[in-house]
């Protein structure tokens, strides 16, 4: 005979970034939209970082652990160092912090938004007999610890079809895209043209007409190399040369900061091709934009060039969201995301194929005018936060109930 269920379960989610990437925005609009009449979120991460700052904006209890840092992927294939490895193993020192966690605040579920994380807290749950259960953001392999992670794991919420383990059960996984919250996440007429006049103010002129303005094509990311964004700084200079008629100003906004040492190096080696290639007019570092809205509505195309497999890209799913096309690379789960109706592929690491793309589509206003509409029809099907929340929270009772 089953226990009659409670009406509240605790639920910890443990997450290893210091920063905040597409998977902590992810983590932190579930926190947002969970409902609070069921489950008690408590969230382990690292004390004091940025992302432990978000947490604590949203009402929901920070528990600082000693949990291991997000690696920094040297390469577009490698995606962790034996040194990365090393200092994992080192942090087993967290089990009994998470073991105390679990037991003082009666966690009935853990939710792991890592690899990392999820194995440390795949111990924990077996040590309590907790169902664990991981969100893969990752389109590429770990190899074997991806094979003890499956036999740690009671189910992996994948966010796309890119992040399948082929080696786990298909009963195991369960595929639900990362969400946008549709109606939040949109700005203002006034609100864009207050950026667009901040942006532009040095140069700023009276348009005649809308048509006048210039096409502003942009990518909104952690500036890394494995985003491939020196491709779009050769674009636009391929664009200058060859594709794009006089008349037509097409701009590139480069939105977002650097995290690691190599990141921050990468951004000043951005900056020189820019002056190298001469495309200082046609280019605009904005820095890093904490509400990316206003400038992801501000754009015409917005531009994935990754040259790694993404599982999938919060840059995608929200340029679809506030209707615009996306321009990208078929690696990871972009192909899933962007289709004919809504975007463009192309080639990875080709500055000629991006600066073609872009050439078609700003030549051509009305299309891009039909494909943001498509993009924001795909995004109502596939991507609401509001649907992708419950479908999680239905995870969770099956969990629950199962066991």
């Amino acid at each position: 005979m089953k226990t009659p269920e409670p009406s509240k379960y605790n639920i910890l989610y443990l997450d290893s970034g210091s920063g905040i990437g597409g998977g902590q925005r992810s983590l932190l609009l579930l926190l947002k939209l969970l409902n609070k009449q069921r489950w008690t979120p408590f969230v382990g991460c690292l004390g004091g970082s940025p992302f432990a700052a978000e947490v604590a904006k949203t009402g929901v209890q920070v528990v600082p652990l000693s949990l291991p840092e997000a690696h920094n992927k040297t390469d577009k294939v490698k995606r962790f160092t034996f040194r990365d490895l090393l200092n994992d193993f080192r942090q087993l020192q967290v089990v009994p912090q998470l073991h105390r966690v679990v037991k003082q605040h009666e966690i009935a579920l853990i939710h792991a938004n890592s690899l990392s994380v999820a194995l440390l807290g795949g111990i924990v749950a077996k040590l309590h007999r907790i169902p664990i259960l991981m969100h893969k953001r990752y389109a590429t392999s770990y190899g074997i610890l991806d094979k003890i992670c499956a036999k740690l794991l009671h189910r992996v919420i994948l966010v796309s079809e890119a992040t399948r383990w082929d080696f786990a059960p298909e009963a195991k996984q369960t595929l639900i895209y990362n969400g946008v919250d549709l109606e939040a996440f949109q700005a203002s007429q006034t609100e864009v043209e207050t950026l667009r006049a901040e942006l532009f103010s040095e140069n700023a002129k009276p348009i005649e007409s809308e048509s006048k303005l210039p096409i502003l094509v942009g990518v909104v990311t952690r500036i890394t190399p494995e985003k491939g964004i020196h491709f779009l700084v050769r674009a636009i200079a391929e664009l200058k040369k060859t594709f794009i008629d006089a008349s037509v100003d097409v701009k590139l906004l480069i939105v977002g900061g650097p995290y690691f040492q190599k990141d921050h190096d990468y951004m000043a080696s951005l900056k020189q091709e820019v002056a190298d290639l001469d495309v200082v007019d046609s280019v605009i570092f904005t820095g890093f934009l904490s509400d990316t809205r206003v400038v992801t509505t501000l754009l015409d195309i917005v531009l994935a060039p990754s040259i790694i497999p993404e599982a999938c890209p919060r840059t995608i799913i929200e340029a679809m969201a506030v209707g615009k096309s996306v321009i990208a690379t078929p690696l990871g789960g972009s192909k899933e995301l962007v289709t004919p109706e809504t975007g463009v592929l192309v080639p990875p690491e080709n500055a000629e194929a991006i600066a073609s793309a872009i050439a078609k589509l700003a030549a051509d206003r009305e299309q891009l005018a039909e494909m943001g509409k498509a993009a924001r029809q795909r995004a109502e099907q596939l991507f609401s936060s509001e649907k992708n929340t419950a479908l999680t929270e239905s995870v969770y009772t099956e969990l629950l109930t199962e066991r």
